[in-house]
């Protein structure tokens, strides 16, 4: 079985801007690599609308194409649907753990989905972890 992964948009922006962290660590070469890897070993990235709202914060259509369009003309990226109930849930669970709705809606979907988690955000990595298997792209295999 292929594996799937979802990303986190802040994993995007890293590969996209070629980003490092504030401690200087090569956050765009790691995202790079992990896609890379998923891409050699034939996995899928699964995304939904979410990515998309998200990205249009910071690029415009043109730029958001062009990001996803390697994958796409790849057969890798594969967009999923929000169900009502996915996001009733990651309502509630972002209410209650006081974490973004749209992170909580990625951990409810990479749940659903069986799909492993990849992100630099120590709030999911750290108080999510009880739901869904999270890792950081360096760690993708």
């Amino acid at each position: 079985m292929k594996k799937r992964y979802l990303i986190d948009t802040c994993i995007w922006r890293d590969f996209y801007e070629n980003r490092f962290s504030k401690s200087g660590k090569p956050f765009g070469e790691y995202a790079s690599k992990m896609f890379l890897k998923i891409l050699k070993n034939k996995g899928e990235i699964l995304f939904s609308e979410a990515l998309i709202w998200e990205l249009g914060k910071y690029f415009g259509d043109n730029e958001i194409g062009s990001m996803l369009d390697l994958f796409y003309f790849n057969g890798v990226l594969i967009k999923i649907e929000i169900k009502k109930h996915e996001a009733k849930e990651a309502k509630i669970l972002s209410k209650k753990r006081n974490i973004p709705f749209v992170d909580c809606l990625l951990v409810i979907q990479a749940q659903n989905y069986n799909a492993i988690l990849v992100t630099q955000d120590k709030h999911i990595l750290n108080q999510l972890k009880d739901i869904v298997k999270a890792i950081k792209p360096q760690e993708v295999n």
